[in-house]
């Protein structure tokens, strides 16, 4: 018996292992592009840290929580605080944020991460 619950555990360890990673745990980017904005080093971040992402939108901090699945990313419960900033950039993070929550697909190309959403919109990344 107890050679049969050793063998089962070692099997659940190895199926354990072999479960998809998640591509973008760890990872911080700087947005370079959002449609046909183009941003600075004062553009919008965001921090992949375990299930949560964290950032700046470039004028307010934002956090909450994302899942990927292959290809696939979704974002939920998305909060910021609510600084107020120069009309400007409180439009830019306006778009960022609607931009991020209509994402559903990543591609790691290199360095770069495209956040794309289901209308051919994308969020152009690079390391931050």
């Amino acid at each position: 018996m107890a050679a049969l619950c050793c063998a089962g555990a070692l099997i659940a360890g190895a199926c354990a292992s072999t479960a998809p990673e998640n591509a973008l745990a760890g990872t911080q980017w700087r947005v370079a592009t959002l449609g046909a904005n183009t941003y600075t080093e004062q553009g919008p971040t965001i921090e992949f840290a375990g299930d949560r992402v964290v950032g700046s939108g470039g004028c307010n901090r934002f956090f909450g929580g994302y899942r990927t699945e292959g290809e696939a990313v979704s974002f939920s419960e998305i909060g910021s605080t609510e600084m107020a900033c120069e009309p400007q950039i409180m439009q830019s993070e306006t778009a960022f944020f609607q931009a991020l929550a209509a994402s559903r697909t990543f591609r790691r190309l290199g360095d770069t991460l495209i956040l794309g959403d289901a209308n051919g919109g994308t969020i152009v990344l690079r390391p931050a």
